[in-house]
């Protein structure tokens, strides 16, 4: 199913300079069939923590840790694999699973354009500011797409 952007939500949050501590957070949606079969967009988050003066970093989904670590140098990347409905890490074979990767530098490289993102996040191979926007017209044209294909499934 289509993945939906919500809202993407980027912080400085230290406490004697706040460039120091990062937080970035990306809500986006997943259809989700409901018990009697409709679907329904369910909204999730991942974020990031970065301590940028340490180096230290977590990532979390809907707020259970993915993965800490300490980013040798300006840049951090980590993928994995997660199923939203059982809420934890996966293995390559769980037909629900969701790949997911991040990727971020603590500053733009000098040569970079104006349009250069620091966070970048990649769900399910597609970046996530790609993604269709929840509540903008595509959404509402899937919608339709997905009641039909519910009523082949039915039919």
């Amino acid at each position: 199913g289509t993945i939906y952007q919500i809202d993407l939500d980027a912080e400085h949050t230290g406490k004697h300079r706040p460039q120091s501590k990062r937080n970035i957070s990306w809500k986006y949606g997943i259809p989700e069939k409901t018990g009697d079969g409709a679907i329904k967009v369910g909204e999730h988050e991942a974020k990031l923590v970065w301590s940028t003066h340490s180096g230290k970093y977590a990532i979390y989904v809907d707020g259970e840790e993915v993965h800490s670590h300490t980013a040798k140098g300006s840049v951090l990347e980590y993928k994995w694999k997660w199923d939203h409905a059982k809420a934890c890490i996966c293995d390559e074979d769980d037909s629900q699973s969701v790949r997911m990767r991040i990727v971020a530098c603590r500053k733009p490289p000098t040569r970079s354009s104006k349009d250069f993102r620091c966070y970048e996040f990649i769900i399910a191979g597609k970046v996530f500011r790609e993604l269709p926007v929840l509540g903008s017209s595509n959404y509402q044209n899937n919608a339709e797409f997905q009641n039909e294909e519910m009523e082949l499934n039915n039919g």
